[in-house]
């Protein structure tokens, strides 16, 4: 997992910051999308952590913040209009080739290699391939008023974005599904973060997570499909609280 510590860096300096920020936003006039609205790295300050359980933490709460970040961003520009101009368009035009081999090597890095091919295969996580998500964003219907040209880049980017989305929903409910502690107006949490367990029922999070990790290997709202009802197919002393 820390062997993707530098590509995240680097995915986050050149797309979420440089291509998205500081130059799609104000051409295109999108909504801003502030850091400290999406990246939270407070878990870290749960009492009796080990110190590798805390830079897991902080981990998971920049990966994830990161991701939850660059899915709002291109969201923002897939809801534009084609009639925004031809020279706008241009400029997203030139970054999209400019940037493609960065988001190309994380992507095949980070996403189908790391995580498809050693962590899943290692520790029996679910996988996001290109044919689902592809898929999902055909029935969606995203960026479907685009033209084909923009449309096949939009949902390529944003392809990649959904399959970082399920990685990092897999890797954080499989090993510490706890909430972030912020709680103040205009934050925007994972969606996964929904099922997550507070910080004040940890005995309750570790007697839950190992029934569902040996029943279907995480406790993210996929393997939720497997317990229809969530939580409420544990076993009776399993449920002294209800946590979803």
């Amino acid at each position: 997992m820390y062997l993707s510590i530098p590509s995240f860096i680097v995915l986050n300096l050149t797309i979420v910051v440089l291509l998205m920020q500081v130059v799609l936003t104000p051409v295109f006039r999108l909504p801003p999308v502030r850091w400290a609205d999406h990246v939270f790295m407070d878990r870290g300050r749960i009492a009796n952590l080990f110190w590798l359980d805390r830079l897991n933490c902080q981990f998971c709460g920049y990966a994830n913040g990161l991701c939850t970040m660059l899915n709002t961003q291109l969201d923002h520009l897939a809801a534009q209009k084609p009639e925004q101009g031809a020279q706008r368009w241009a400029v997203a035009a030139v970054c999209a080739v400019v940037t493609a081999p960065l988001w190309a090597t994380f992507d095949l890095y980070t996403i189908r290699g790391l995580y498809n091919l050693v962590i899943s295969q290692c520790l029996g996580m679910q996988r996001f391939s290109l044919a689902q998500g592809a898929a999902l964003l055909e029935r969606g219907r995203y960026a479907s008023q685009h033209p084909p040209a923009a449309r096949a880049v939009l949902r390529l980017w944003k392809n990649s974005a959904l399959a970082l989305e399920m990685c990092l929903e897999q890797i954080e409910s499989s090993w510490c599904p706890l909430r972030h502690f912020e709680t103040r107006e205009g934050i925007v949490y994972p969606k996964h973060h929904k099922r997550f367990f507070g910080a004040n029922v940890i005995g309750e999070l570790r007697e839950a997570r190992n029934f569902l990790q040996a029943n279907s290997g995480t406790v993210s709202r996929r393997a939720m499909e497997v317990i229809p009802s969530g939580l409420d197919e544990l076993p009776p002393d399993v449920q002294t609280k209800r946590v979803h």
